[in-house]
Protein backbone atom coordinates (compact mmCIF):
# COMPACT_ATOMS: atom_id res chain seq x y z
CA UNK A 1 0.00 0.00 0.00
CA UNK A 2 1.02 3.48 -0.46
CA UNK A 3 -0.54 6.72 1.61
CA UNK A 4 -3.06 4.01 2.13
CA UNK A 5 -3.82 3.32 -1.21
CA UNK A 6 -3.34 0.04 -4.01
CA UNK A 7 0.21 1.19 -5.70
CA UNK A 8 -0.38 0.49 -9.04
CA UNK A 9 1.62 0.26 -12.16
CA UNK A 10 1.08 -0.33 -16.16
CA UNK A 11 3.91 -2.06 -18.00
CA UNK A 12 4.05 -1.69 -21.89
CA UNK A 13 2.27 1.32 -23.22
CA UNK A 14 0.41 1.10 -26.35
CA UNK A 15 -3.23 0.81 -27.12
CA UNK A 16 -5.22 -1.06 -24.46
CA UNK A 17 -2.86 0.58 -21.39
CA UNK A 18 -5.02 4.06 -21.99
CA UNK A 19 -7.86 1.76 -20.23
CA UNK A 20 -6.18 0.68 -17.66
CA UNK A 21 -4.62 3.76 -16.73
CA UNK A 22 -8.00 5.42 -17.13
CA UNK A 23 -9.39 2.81 -14.74
CA UNK A 24 -6.63 3.24 -12.37
CA UNK A 25 -7.15 7.34 -12.31
CA UNK A 26 -11.04 6.67 -11.69
CA UNK A 27 -10.39 4.40 -8.46
CA UNK A 28 -10.81 5.92 -5.29
CA UNK A 29 -8.34 2.90 -4.09
CA UNK A 30 -5.52 3.50 -6.74
CA UNK A 31 -2.40 5.64 -6.63
CA UNK A 32 -0.71 5.17 -10.19
CA UNK A 33 2.49 4.98 -9.34
CA UNK A 34 4.23 5.22 -12.55
CA UNK A 35 4.31 3.22 -16.21
CA UNK A 36 6.70 2.03 -18.55
CA UNK A 37 7.29 1.14 -21.80
CA UNK A 38 10.24 -1.37 -23.93
CA UNK A 39 10.13 2.20 -25.89
CA UNK A 40 10.43 5.46 -23.68
CA UNK A 41 8.53 7.28 -26.15
CA UNK A 42 5.62 5.23 -25.55
CA UNK A 43 5.43 5.74 -22.02
CA UNK A 44 6.07 9.46 -22.05
CA UNK A 45 2.96 9.52 -24.82
CA UNK A 46 0.87 8.26 -22.12
CA UNK A 47 2.09 10.78 -19.09
CA UNK A 48 1.34 13.86 -21.74
CA UNK A 49 -2.17 11.75 -22.83
CA UNK A 50 -3.23 11.89 -19.25
CA UNK A 51 -1.70 14.97 -18.40
CA UNK A 52 0.25 12.50 -15.78
CA UNK A 53 2.50 15.20 -13.45
CA UNK A 54 3.26 12.87 -10.71
CA UNK A 55 4.22 9.07 -11.88
CA UNK A 56 7.34 7.35 -12.44
CA UNK A 57 8.70 6.72 -15.80
CA UNK A 58 9.93 3.11 -15.38
CA UNK A 59 12.82 2.22 -18.14
CA UNK A 60 12.71 -1.21 -17.67
CA UNK A 61 10.23 -4.23 -16.19
CA UNK A 62 12.65 -4.61 -13.37
CA UNK A 63 12.41 -1.12 -12.01
CA UNK A 64 8.68 -2.00 -11.45
CA UNK A 65 9.15 -5.26 -9.53
CA UNK A 66 11.83 -3.70 -7.43
CA UNK A 67 9.33 -0.63 -6.02
CA UNK A 68 8.07 -1.71 -3.01
CA UNK A 69 5.32 1.43 -3.88
CA UNK A 70 3.74 -1.05 -6.49
CA UNK A 71 1.18 -3.45 -5.08
CA UNK A 72 -0.49 -4.10 -8.63
CA UNK A 73 1.03 -4.70 -11.96
CA UNK A 74 -0.74 -4.18 -15.04
CA UNK A 75 1.25 -6.23 -18.10
CA UNK A 76 0.20 -4.68 -21.34
CA UNK A 77 3.07 -5.32 -23.37
CA UNK A 78 2.95 -8.06 -26.82
CA UNK A 79 1.48 -11.45 -26.49
CA UNK A 80 4.48 -13.36 -26.34
CA UNK A 81 6.04 -11.43 -23.33
CA UNK A 82 3.00 -11.87 -20.89
CA UNK A 83 3.74 -14.76 -19.65
CA UNK A 84 7.22 -14.49 -18.82
CA UNK A 85 6.63 -11.45 -17.05
CA UNK A 86 4.05 -12.21 -15.06
CA UNK A 87 5.86 -15.12 -13.91
CA UNK A 88 8.48 -12.35 -12.89
CA UNK A 89 6.00 -10.63 -11.38
CA UNK A 90 4.49 -13.20 -9.05
CA UNK A 91 8.14 -14.21 -8.62
CA UNK A 92 8.69 -10.31 -7.08
CA UNK A 93 5.26 -10.77 -4.87
CA UNK A 94 3.09 -8.70 -7.28
CA UNK A 95 -0.41 -8.65 -7.92
CA UNK A 96 -1.10 -9.10 -11.43
CA UNK A 97 -3.38 -7.35 -14.19
CA UNK A 98 -3.35 -9.25 -17.30
CA UNK A 99 -3.81 -8.62 -20.68
CA UNK A 100 -5.17 -11.53 -22.59
CA UNK A 101 -3.90 -13.38 -23.63
CA UNK A 102 -1.93 -14.86 -21.06
CA UNK A 103 0.34 -16.84 -23.01
CA UNK A 104 0.46 -17.53 -27.01
CA UNK A 105 1.43 -21.33 -26.04
CA UNK A 106 0.76 -24.35 -23.43
CA UNK A 107 4.01 -24.73 -22.55
CA UNK A 108 4.07 -20.94 -21.64
CA UNK A 109 0.87 -21.08 -20.20
CA UNK A 110 1.57 -24.48 -18.04
CA UNK A 111 4.49 -22.82 -16.54
CA UNK A 112 2.44 -19.60 -15.62
CA UNK A 113 -0.73 -21.27 -14.01
CA UNK A 114 2.18 -23.45 -12.20
CA UNK A 115 4.48 -20.42 -10.94
CA UNK A 116 0.99 -18.64 -9.68
CA UNK A 117 0.19 -21.45 -7.74
CA UNK A 118 3.09 -21.88 -6.18
CA UNK A 119 3.31 -18.07 -5.25
CA UNK A 120 -0.31 -17.75 -4.37
CA UNK A 121 -0.65 -14.32 -6.86
CA UNK A 122 -4.01 -12.95 -7.24
CA UNK A 123 -5.14 -12.53 -10.77
CA UNK A 124 -7.63 -10.91 -13.38
CA UNK A 125 -7.61 -11.43 -16.86
CA UNK A 126 -8.52 -8.41 -19.10
CA UNK A 127 -11.05 -10.40 -20.83
CA UNK A 128 -13.50 -7.24 -21.11
CA UNK A 129 -16.66 -9.14 -22.74
CA UNK A 130 -16.81 -10.90 -19.38
CA UNK A 131 -17.82 -7.11 -17.26
CA UNK A 132 -20.00 -5.76 -20.16
CA UNK A 133 -23.68 -5.40 -18.62
CA UNK A 134 -25.41 -7.43 -21.19
CA UNK A 135 -23.18 -10.39 -20.72
CA UNK A 136 -23.79 -10.31 -16.88
CA UNK A 137 -27.47 -10.17 -17.88
CA UNK A 138 -27.15 -13.03 -20.57
CA UNK A 139 -25.52 -15.00 -17.82
CA UNK A 140 -27.64 -14.82 -14.86
CA UNK A 141 -30.74 -15.76 -17.64
CA UNK A 142 -28.94 -18.64 -18.43
CA UNK A 143 -27.54 -19.53 -14.79
CA UNK A 144 -31.41 -19.14 -13.46
CA UNK A 145 -32.43 -21.77 -16.54
CA UNK A 146 -34.85 -19.47 -18.66
CA UNK A 147 -33.18 -20.66 -21.54
CA UNK A 148 -33.65 -24.46 -20.46
CA UNK A 149 -31.23 -26.80 -21.86
CA UNK A 150 -28.74 -25.02 -23.83
CA UNK A 151 -27.60 -27.01 -26.99
CA UNK A 152 -26.54 -24.78 -29.53
CA UNK A 153 -23.61 -21.73 -29.16
CA UNK A 154 -22.31 -19.65 -31.66
CA UNK A 155 -19.63 -17.26 -31.47
CA UNK A 156 -18.31 -14.63 -34.22
CA UNK A 157 -15.28 -12.31 -33.89
CA UNK A 158 -14.68 -9.90 -36.69
CA UNK A 159 -12.75 -6.99 -37.00
CA UNK A 160 -11.01 -5.91 -40.34
CA UNK A 161 -8.59 -2.99 -38.46
CA UNK A 162 -4.79 -2.45 -39.58
CA UNK A 163 -2.47 -4.30 -37.09
CA UNK A 164 0.96 -3.60 -37.38
CA UNK A 165 4.27 -4.63 -35.84
CA UNK A 166 4.57 -7.69 -33.62
CA UNK A 167 0.09 -8.74 -34.44
CA UNK A 168 1.98 -9.65 -37.88
CA UNK A 169 3.72 -12.37 -36.56
CA UNK A 170 2.23 -16.12 -35.75
CA UNK A 171 4.75 -16.94 -33.48
CA UNK A 172 4.24 -13.17 -31.60
CA UNK A 173 0.41 -13.60 -31.88
CA UNK A 174 -0.28 -17.31 -31.01
CA UNK A 175 -2.58 -17.37 -33.99
CA UNK A 176 -6.39 -15.50 -35.36
CA UNK A 177 -8.10 -16.76 -32.03
CA UNK A 178 -5.61 -16.31 -29.26
CA UNK A 179 -5.32 -12.69 -30.73
CA UNK A 180 -8.26 -11.22 -31.02
CA UNK A 181 -11.27 -14.57 -31.26
CA UNK A 182 -9.78 -15.62 -27.26
CA UNK A 183 -12.78 -13.16 -26.12
CA UNK A 184 -15.61 -14.90 -28.06
CA UNK A 185 -14.38 -18.52 -27.25
CA UNK A 186 -14.10 -17.28 -23.81
CA UNK A 187 -17.30 -15.28 -23.82
CA UNK A 188 -19.27 -18.78 -24.79
CA UNK A 189 -17.66 -21.07 -22.31
CA UNK A 190 -18.25 -18.22 -19.30
CA UNK A 191 -22.15 -17.84 -19.97
CA UNK A 192 -22.38 -21.64 -20.69
CA UNK A 193 -20.55 -22.32 -17.36
CA UNK A 194 -18.65 -25.44 -19.18
CA UNK A 195 -15.66 -25.96 -20.43
CA UNK A 196 -14.77 -26.56 -23.71
CA UNK A 197 -14.50 -30.36 -24.21
CA UNK A 198 -12.93 -30.83 -27.78
CA UNK A 199 -12.22 -28.22 -30.96
CA UNK A 200 -12.04 -29.08 -34.89
CA UNK A 201 -10.45 -26.22 -36.41
CA UNK A 202 -10.16 -24.90 -39.89
CA UNK A 203 -8.08 -21.75 -41.23
CA UNK A 204 -7.82 -19.88 -44.83
CA UNK A 205 -4.80 -17.60 -45.50
CA UNK A 206 -5.80 -14.08 -46.99
CA UNK A 207 -3.75 -12.02 -48.62
CA UNK A 208 0.18 -11.66 -47.06
CA UNK A 209 0.13 -8.88 -44.60
CA UNK A 210 -0.49 -11.65 -41.64
CA UNK A 211 2.20 -14.34 -42.13
CA UNK A 212 -0.03 -16.88 -40.36
CA UNK A 213 -3.90 -17.32 -40.97
CA UNK A 214 -6.11 -14.45 -40.33
CA UNK A 215 -9.51 -16.33 -40.47
CA UNK A 216 -10.07 -19.29 -38.13
CA UNK A 217 -13.25 -21.49 -37.82
CA UNK A 218 -14.48 -24.40 -35.35
CA UNK A 219 -16.41 -26.83 -34.98
CA UNK A 220 -16.78 -27.36 -30.81
CA UNK A 221 -18.07 -29.84 -28.33
CA UNK A 222 -18.86 -28.24 -24.63
CA UNK A 223 -18.48 -30.71 -21.78
CA UNK A 224 -21.92 -30.09 -20.82
CA UNK A 225 -23.37 -31.74 -24.07
CA UNK A 226 -23.56 -28.30 -25.89
CA UNK A 227 -22.17 -27.82 -29.69
CA UNK A 228 -20.78 -25.23 -31.28
CA UNK A 229 -19.63 -23.34 -34.15
CA UNK A 230 -16.75 -21.05 -33.91
CA UNK A 231 -15.56 -18.25 -36.79
CA UNK A 232 -13.00 -15.53 -35.84
CA UNK A 233 -11.54 -12.95 -38.57
CA UNK A 234 -8.77 -10.26 -38.61
CA UNK A 235 -9.34 -9.54 -41.58
CA UNK A 236 -11.99 -7.81 -44.45
CA UNK A 237 -13.92 -4.91 -44.66
CA UNK A 238 -16.12 -5.26 -41.26
CA UNK A 239 -16.01 -2.92 -37.87
CA UNK A 240 -15.54 -4.50 -34.42
CA UNK A 241 -18.31 -7.58 -34.37
CA UNK A 242 -18.62 -10.13 -31.75
CA UNK A 243 -21.75 -12.31 -32.31
CA UNK A 244 -22.72 -14.43 -29.20
CA UNK A 245 -26.08 -17.01 -30.40
CA UNK A 246 -27.09 -19.46 -27.92
CA UNK A 247 -30.33 -21.89 -28.37
CA UNK A 248 -31.92 -23.55 -25.52
CA UNK A 249 -34.89 -25.40 -24.86
CA UNK A 250 -36.70 -22.58 -23.35
CA UNK A 251 -35.43 -19.59 -25.11
CA UNK A 252 -32.75 -17.81 -27.38
CA UNK A 253 -30.25 -15.14 -27.48
CA UNK A 254 -28.93 -13.29 -30.01
CA UNK A 255 -26.69 -10.71 -29.20
CA UNK A 256 -29.21 -8.16 -27.32
CA UNK A 257 -32.01 -10.06 -28.50
CA UNK A 258 -34.29 -12.67 -26.53
CA UNK A 259 -37.02 -15.17 -27.45
CA UNK A 260 -38.03 -16.84 -23.95
CA UNK A 261 -40.44 -19.26 -23.54
CA UNK A 262 -41.80 -17.58 -19.89
CA UNK A 263 -43.50 -14.59 -22.44
CA UNK A 264 -46.02 -17.04 -24.00
CA UNK A 265 -47.48 -14.32 -25.65
CA UNK A 266 -44.01 -13.37 -27.70
CA UNK A 267 -43.73 -13.52 -31.20
CA UNK A 268 -40.96 -12.26 -32.22
CA UNK A 269 -37.27 -11.33 -30.42
CA UNK A 270 -37.37 -8.83 -27.85
CA UNK A 271 -34.47 -6.45 -27.72
CA UNK A 272 -32.71 -5.11 -24.39
CA UNK A 273 -30.76 -2.27 -24.01
CA UNK A 274 -27.90 -2.33 -21.20
CA UNK A 275 -26.66 1.45 -22.66
CA UNK A 276 -23.53 -0.17 -23.32
CA UNK A 277 -22.50 -1.34 -26.43
CA UNK A 278 -19.43 -4.16 -27.65
CA UNK A 279 -16.71 -2.34 -29.29
CA UNK A 280 -13.54 -2.83 -30.25
CA UNK A 281 -12.02 0.73 -28.76
CA UNK A 282 -10.41 0.33 -25.62
CA UNK A 283 -11.52 3.32 -24.52
CA UNK A 284 -15.01 1.92 -24.45
CA UNK A 285 -14.33 -1.68 -22.68
CA UNK A 286 -15.46 -1.95 -18.97
CA UNK A 287 -11.95 -1.51 -17.34
CA UNK A 288 -13.09 0.69 -14.57
CA UNK A 289 -15.19 -2.41 -13.51
CA UNK A 290 -12.35 -4.80 -14.01
CA UNK A 291 -10.20 -3.07 -11.79
CA UNK A 292 -13.16 -1.96 -8.98
CA UNK A 293 -13.50 -5.69 -8.94
CA UNK A 294 -10.06 -6.64 -8.64
CA UNK A 295 -9.87 -4.12 -5.68
CA UNK A 296 -12.98 -5.61 -3.67
CA UNK A 297 -11.12 -8.85 -4.18
CA UNK A 298 -7.85 -7.76 -2.85
CA UNK A 299 -9.51 -6.06 0.37
CA UNK A 300 -11.38 -8.79 0.75
CA UNK A 301 -7.65 -11.48 0.41
CA UNK A 302 -9.31 -13.41 -2.33
CA UNK A 303 -8.72 -14.30 -5.96
CA UNK A 304 -11.32 -13.45 -8.53
CA UNK A 305 -13.51 -15.43 -9.79
CA UNK A 306 -11.80 -13.71 -13.35
CA UNK A 307 -8.30 -15.00 -12.98
CA UNK A 308 -5.92 -16.71 -15.24
CA UNK A 309 -7.03 -19.76 -14.19
CA UNK A 310 -10.24 -19.33 -14.82
CA UNK A 311 -9.08 -18.60 -18.71
CA UNK A 312 -6.85 -21.74 -19.03
CA UNK A 313 -9.72 -23.63 -20.87
CA UNK A 314 -10.38 -20.75 -23.25
CA UNK A 315 -6.85 -20.92 -24.30
CA UNK A 316 -6.51 -24.33 -24.13
CA UNK A 317 -9.40 -24.68 -26.73
CA UNK A 318 -7.62 -21.46 -28.82
CA UNK A 319 -4.48 -23.35 -29.22
CA UNK A 320 -6.36 -26.52 -30.06
CA UNK A 321 -7.93 -24.95 -32.95
CA UNK A 322 -5.10 -23.68 -34.55
CA UNK A 323 -3.08 -26.96 -34.18
CA UNK A 324 -6.65 -28.97 -35.51
CA UNK A 325 -6.07 -26.40 -38.61
CA UNK A 326 -2.75 -27.05 -39.52
CA UNK A 327 -3.71 -30.94 -39.20
CA UNK A 328 -6.21 -31.16 -41.69
CA UNK A 329 -9.19 -30.43 -39.43
CA UNK A 330 -8.80 -33.69 -36.82
CA UNK A 331 -10.78 -33.36 -34.08
CA UNK A 332 -8.67 -32.30 -30.60
CA UNK A 333 -9.97 -33.01 -27.01
CA UNK A 334 -8.98 -30.92 -24.34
Amino acid sequence: MYQGKYGCAIWGCGWVASGHIAAYLKHPDCKLIGLGSRREESAQAKIQEFGLSDVTLYRSFDEILNDSRVDVVSICTPNDLHAEEAILAAKAGKQIFLEKPAAVSEEQLDRLTATLEEYHTKTVMGLVLRFNPLSQMQKRLIAGGELGKVFLTNVDYWFGRDRGGWMREGKRTGGAFILGGCHSVDLARFLLGSDIAAVRGDSVQIGDWYDYPPVETAQVRFANGAKGVFSCSLTGFVPYTANIHIIGEDGTILNDKFFLRRFQEQKEFFTVDTGVKKTGDVYGHPFPAIVDHFITCLKEDRDSDHNVASAVNSHKACFAICRSAAKGGEWIEL
